[in-house]
């Protein structure tokens, strides 16, 4: 016991552990340092291996250095010490060896596996030749995709920054890549001269660069080498199916894929007029083609939308036509499942359509709009959770979009996370300030925590940007219907009424205020119009629909609690569980006592927590 004594007072004397402190605490920082150097500028990892290494073998030297030189006036290096400092350099330097012998060395950092695509500048005479540069921009974007060892930029975000005078790494840092890919193309007769160049962008540094002058009819070639040389450059992971999907011919003839372009540009101009002349251009495609699938997908999103313009409910039936003749074509056509997907979520067939989109992004894992359409689908069928997994994973790969970032802090909204509910629906407040749906979602926010004052500044600013929009008007009567003043709640409902017809979320909601402000005979009226427009069970009604919650609300507040009970299982059977408005809603005060209504809402509850911690945890892990 008194060697050991002895030995630590010796540790004391030679001011060991001072040394040790100061060199563990000196070697940390220097490989923080090193971190950060090496993943700024792309330095061989083996780099950091030696350093780790050598500072961990150093541990041993500078126990020696201490024990020597410790105490004051010792300054001669003794031989042992030398003898045992050589050992510990000798034994760094072999494990060093051993580990970047045998470990792959990654020249190529994750974050450079960050791609976005730029416009490509049209260099021909003719400015009719926009969309064709345009074209081949999306379609270098889509095979891009298909790789899933990269992250690649939707269209929609990198196509604000054509002919931008911003620097490579603003517009770097404003997407979050590590990379930039930027070219231009010149069609002149039978010839097209593509010139492209991948570059890094914090460095501005190139990476790879080609020119293409050939034939017209090699486009589909050089898009496919140009897909697989960044792939290359990259050191990203290529499998042979992607490989196989990258090579393949979407048609054979250039002027039906010159209608296909023009029919997407038209398309994603995302209006009625547009909408109609992009069909027009893919059935002119499909005329010289019939079996040019790309075109029938393009066709089946343009009657998918015709839905949204007022046209006849019909032309969903004629998009599931043509997407599934896409997808018979080419059975792995991602645009053809997206397509398909759409029309089946448009005819409230959420299942089906979740499965479909599935399978695009198997297909294409950087589909965004897919990846969208997977969080909505997911949030209709009450998988709060999953959609926000999903929608954050579409903000990626199409960052600076208000909508998409909005939609995210409405899921957690659903989710009862508001302080990530605040900072999401701000960043698309940010993204786009005149943008009237995050301030909707945080007027209900708002409204949620009590904040009743905060609610209507929302409000305020909703109507100010857009006083006669349907969902405006109702979201501000709800405000107004949490805090009890239903005259408000009265004006706006009767607003939205006006616009939106009395069946539906506002005739129900107006039926309430009008009974608790003793208008009786008007708010009976509204209550047999509704119920009489109303299915006769809500097994009637498909996945996803809200309908069998607003007849619960219309039987729960007219007594009829039996019917109101099976109404409200029967919404959150179909997927309804919006539990923050159930816990709150002023329509189902006279059910709340019910011994049916405790349970239901209180297996209700479980789910949502559960739900909520799962998000938490994605939210926190990311």
């Amino acid at each position: 016991m008194s060697h050991l004594s002895t030995f630590f007072d010796e540790l004391k004397a030679r001011k060991v552990r001072k040394t040790m402190a100061i060199y563990v605490s000196s070697a940390l920082t220097a490989i923080g340092v090193a971190r950060l150097f090496i993943e700024v500028y792309s330095l061989p990892i083996s780099i950091f291996t030696i350093l780790v290494t050598i500072l961990t073998f150093g541990v041993g030297s500078a126990f020696v250095f201490a024990w020597y030189h410790g105490r004051e006036g010792q300054r001669k290096f003794w031989g042992r010490e030398l003898l045992l400092h050589s050992l510990f350099l000798i034994c760094a330097v072999t494990v060093s060896f051993q580990l970047i012998s045998t470990r792959p060395v990654r020249l190529v950092s994750p974050d450079l596996k960050s791609i976005a695509v730029l416009p490509f500048t049209n260099m021909s005479e003719s400015k009719e030749d926009e969309y064709f540069s345009d074209g081949i921009t999306e379609d270098i974007i889509t095979q891009l995709s298909k790789i899933a060892d990269l992250r690649v930029i939707s269209r929609t975000s990198v196509m604000k920054y054509k002919n931008t005078s911003m620097t490579m790494p603003d517009i770097a840092r404003e997407l979050d890549v590590g990379t930039v890919l930027e070219g231009s193309v010149r069609r002149a007769g039978g010839r097209v001269r593509i010139t492209s160049q991948l570059i890094e962008a914090r460095r501005d540094k190139h990476l790879w660069a080609e020119t293409y002058d050939r034939q017209l009819k090699d486009i589909f070639a050089i898009q496919s080498e140009v897909a697989q040389k960044i792939a290359g450059a990259l050191q990203a992971t290529l499998s042979p199916l992607e490989l196989e999907h990258i090579a393949k011919k979407p048609t054979e003839n250039l002027d039906a894929y010159a209608f296909y372009l023009r029919g997407r540009d038209y398309f994603y101009h995302y209006n009625r007029n547009d909408n109609e002349r992009a069909i027009e251009l893919f059935k002119k495609a499909l005329a010289i083609d019939s079996n040019y699938a790309l075109a029938y997908a393009g066709l089946g999103d343009a009657y998918e939308r015709r839905y949204y313009y007022d046209f006849p409910a019909t032309w969903v039936d004629t998009a599931i036509v043509v997407s599934t003749r896409a997808i018979a074509i080419d059975p792995n056509l991602a645009e053809g499942y997206k397509a398909l997907g759409s029309a089946r979520q448009t005819k409230g067939e959420l299942r089906v359509a979740l499965d479909l989109f599935t399978k695009a992004v198997k297909l294409n894992p950087n589909y965004a709009p897919a990846i969208n359409n997977i969080g909505y689908a997911n949030w209709s069928l009450g998988a709060y959770d999953e959609a926000v997994k999903w929608m954050r994973r579409a903000t990626v790969l199409q960052p600076g979009f208000a909508r998409w970032t909005a939609n995210v802090g409405f899921y957690y909204l659903h989710l009862g996370l508001d302080s990530l509910t605040q900072a999401w629906l701000e960043k698309a407040i940010e993204l786009q300030p005149d943008y009237v749906f995050p301030y909707i979602v945080l007027a209900y926010h708002h409204s949620y925590r009590g904040r009743v004052d905060s609610a209507r500044a929302s409000i305020a600013k909703v109507l100010s940007l857009n006083p006669n929009e349907f969902l405006s008007l109702v979201a501000a009567g709800d405000v107004e219907l949490l805090a009890g003043n239903y005259k408000a709640a009265l004006r706006y409902y009767e607003q939205s009424v006006a616009i939106g017809g009395k069946t539906g979320e506002s005739g129900t909601k107006l039926a309430y205020v009008l009974h608790k402000l003793g208008k009786e005979k008007e708010a009976k009226k509204l209550v047999k119009e509704n119920l009489a427009a109303a299915a006769r069970s809500p097994d009637e009604y498909p996945e996803g629909s809200s309908y069998p919650y607003l007849v619960a609300t219309l039987y729960a507040w007219n007594a009829d609690t039996a019917a109101a009970m099976r109404w409200l299982e029967g919404a959150i059977k179909l997927g309804y569980r919006d539990y923050r408005w159930i816990s709150v809603d002023p329509q189902l005060e006279n059910v709340r006592a019910d011994e049916r209504y405790t349970q239901v809402i209180a297996s209700l509850k479980t789910s949502h927590e559960e739900m909520q911690k799962r998000a938490l945890q994605d939210a926190i892990e990311e």
